[in-house]
């Protein structure tokens, strides 16, 4: 099976190997520890939230969303939520190889078919849509970096799981109802029992790679942004993360319901699955929040980094 390559490079980053290391390494120091917030207590690490927007636009983002994993043990495997932007699935894994400037990465096979295995595999494999696809392949580099420059010294390979999420749309529009979300409800199930049998010698950890709302008439809005508008989008997305503090998937996902998705913030099927994996024992803490508005056309991009938490260990 011919592994994918990574298509961004070198406009988002150098395509040379130790020019590539040397860009992260010099973009982690954009974020230093003390400017991390602190973990709520009574929590532990399970994974982390990282945008997929371009690297140009803010790599400090990026550095606040790995550093936390720079202070624990490097895992062995990371299962990363992407999004589907090209995907026709709602739910789409792949089972090939990656190769970035800074090396190859297996993908975790057994643990793909584990997962597609509760969703009728032959449903949720749509090859075309992984190649190019950013969310996978910018959070595969930072992985790479950390686990090169990780303070451990170690060097450590480890293995991924991609899976494009949909933004469960029928749901957010009223079409389907909670109970009808039947292929949701089994990967989150499958996903449990992974983290579940997850033991200190073989660490799994999550990756949601999201970006936030999406505004203006770049995104084929009526309107163009303005500072009222991007002030009011803060103040939304506060009260979006102060829900996905909670917890609770469905009181997400019915948040998004009553508000819609107009704004379309970009990661409710990955941010949901994840919280209905923790059935009320996980929750979100984020850590760093970025509008950016493009003059030219009057739109903009937000997007967060986090930590994704459990409340007690597994």
């Amino acid at each position: 099976m011919t592994p994918l390559s990574a298509e961004h490079h070198p406009d988002c980053y150098p395509s040379e190997p130790a020019e590539a290391l040397a860009f992260f390494r010099k973009a982690f120091a954009l974020s230093p520890d003390s400017e991390l917030p602190s973990a709520p207590p009574g929590t532990s690490l399970l994974g982390i939230i990282t945008p997929h927007i371009d690297f140009r636009v803010s790599l400090r983002a990026y550095a606040t969303a790995f550093r936390p994993l720079l202070e624990e043990p490097l895992a062995d495997t990371y299962i990363i939520l992407g999004v589907g932007h090209r995907s026709p699935l709602e739910w789409n894994f792949d089972r090939r190889d990656y190769i970035t400037p800074l090396g190859h990465v297996v993908c975790a096979k057994e643990l793909v078919d584990n997962l597609a295995a509760e969703v009728e595999p032959v449903r949720h494999f749509a090859p075309e849509a992984h190649t190019g696809e950013h969310s996978i392949e910018f959070a595969l580099l930072w992985l790479q970096a950390l686990h090169r420059l990780h303070p451990s010294k170690t060097t450590k390979e480890f293995r991924f799981v991609p899976l494009l999420c949909s933004g469960l749309h029928s749901h957010i529009e009223g079409v389907s109802e909670w109970d009808d979300l039947h292929d949701f409800h089994r990967l989150t199930r499958a996903l449990a029992t992974i983290l579940q049998k997850t033991s200190d010698r073989e660490k799994v950890r999550i990756i949601v790679s999201i970006d936030g709302c999406h505004l203006g008439p770049r995104f084929h809005h009526p309107f163009r942004v303005t500072p009222a508008l991007l002030k009011a989008t803060a103040g939304w997305e506060e009260k979006l993360w102060a829900c996905a503090a909670q917890g609770n998937a469905r009181t997400f996902l019915d948040w998004f319901r009553n508000e819609g998705n107009d704004r379309y913030f970009d990661g409710v099927g990955a941010l949901a699955l994840f919280l209905a994996a923790g059935a009320g024992k996980f929750s979100i803490q984020r850590t760093f929040y970025e509008q950016w508005f493009t003059e030219r056309d009057a739109s903009a991009v937000t997007f967060s980094s986090g930590r994704l938490l459990a409340l007690s260990s597994l």
